[in-house]
């Protein structure tokens, strides 16, 4: 399924976990894509789309979904937020993390470039030009 999402580099994943018969969580299956997916990632949904989250984390490199980076931390039941950099796009992203039902988890990106730009621009001029850039530093 794909969903309208308003800004054209930010957009959402959705999951459905898998359980097993005694009711323990396995992995996740990718059910749901926003409509600018495609935009944001270069990545076709038709392609992704049921496919579990240990699959596209071995076999699917892409940098904007940094999901290398993120699947330890997805368990059901859970809340995270993250500060991504996609250098090869010069792009930050606030990855929210959250379960939105009892068997799903949801992954907003929201693009905060011009935020961080303007922070660093902010800082420098605050405290003057010779202050070290911390605009590239992740955050966790």
């Amino acid at each position: 399924m794909v969903m309208e999402y308003p800004s054209k580099n930010d957009f959402f994943i959705r999951f459905k976990a898998l359980i097993n018969e005694r009711g323990r969580f396995i992995d996740y299956v990718l059910v749901e894509v926003s409509d600018n997916f495609y935009f944001a990632t270069g990545m076709n949904s038709d392609r992704i789309l049921g496919e579990k989250l240990g699959n596209m984390v071995i076999e699917m490199e892409n940098p904007v979904l940094g999901l290398k980076d993120f699947h330890y931390q997805m368990l059901p039941k859970t809340r995270r937020k993250f500060e991504h950099y996609v250098e090869e796009e010069n792009r930050w992203y606030l990855v929210t993390l959250y379960s939105d039902e009892r068997d799903y988890l949801m992954m907003v990106y929201t693009d905060i470039s011009r935020y961080k730009e303007e922070s660093s621009r902010n800082t420098k001029h605050r405290f003057g030009n010779d202050e070290k850039d911390d605009s590239k530093r992740k955050f966790g």
